[in-house]
């Protein structure tokens, strides 16, 4: 229910060390997405290790950490739920994503707007999602980067996402870049439908592979390529 929302958190401090060179004095906003059956506060105590070399690589990082608005149990939350026997790239409707829609919406107009999104699992589906209609309209989700881990085809989307291929990216007025980070030991989402909505984002999509499965990489050469994308 949305009664459930939860406020977004901020809670970045800054880490002198590492820094990478920053030319103006504003912050530099990040958005981030957990996945299914986890909250803003439980991503953010699980990738502790990234916010850091995050706020490490840029002292100006302000982070917001979102919880979705449909709760599944206590401390558990999801972007949308799904009919039974299906998963989201099955499921031919994401139920309650008109809510989700409008909590992002919201999220953005209070907090943002955000340079950059990191997502996780239905977190990066609904990433996905959101670049395409930001793509296909004039629509306030336009980070100018986004992370998706373990992204799997959002299915109920799945004609706007092809319709992609028709966008003339040299000529576009929002050009996206986008770091698709996806492991072929991934048991969860199927690692080919990550490099699938890859390819569909245009010149400025790349792609990160590594080898922890569903997981979100925290070591070092992860990172380093993390901070590379964003902050270069």
């Amino acid at each position: 229910p949305l009664a459930a929302l939860s406020e977004p958190r901020r809670s970045c401090s800054v880490v002198k060390r590492n820094r990478v060179p920053v030319t103006t004095m504003a912050a530099y906003k990040i958005l981030f997405l957990h996945g299914k059956g986890e909250n803003g506060d439980t991503f953010q105590q699980r990738i502790t290790r990234m916010e850091t070399a995050l706020k490490a690589a840029n002292p100006k990082v302000e982070c917001t950490f979102a919880t979705a608005p449909h709760e599944l149990g206590p401390d558990k939350f999801a972007w949308w739920n799904l009919p039974p026997n299906h998963r989201s790239y099955t499921s031919p409707e994401y139920i309650g994503i008109e809510d989700t829609f409008a909590h992002v919406e919201n999220t953005w107009n209070t907090a943002g707007p955000f340079d950059a999104v990191i997502a996780h699992s239905q977190g990066a589906i609904l990433t996905s999602v959101l670049l395409a209609k930001a793509l296909q309209s004039e629509y306030i989700f336009r980070p100018v980067k986004s992370v998706l881990f373990g992204a799997a085809w959002p299915k109920p989307f799945e004609a706007q996402l092809l319709s992609l291929t028709t966008v003339d990216f040299t000529t576009a007025t929002y050009t996206p870049a986008s770091l698709h980070v996806y492991a072929m030991n991934d048991d969860i989402n199927p690692p080919e439908m990550a490099m699938q909505i890859k390819d569909l984002f245009g010149p400025l999509s790349q792609a990160f592979q590594h080898d922890k499965g569903h997981d979100i990489p925290q070591d070092d050469v992860a990172l380093a390529a993390v901070c590379s994308f964003l902050f270069h």
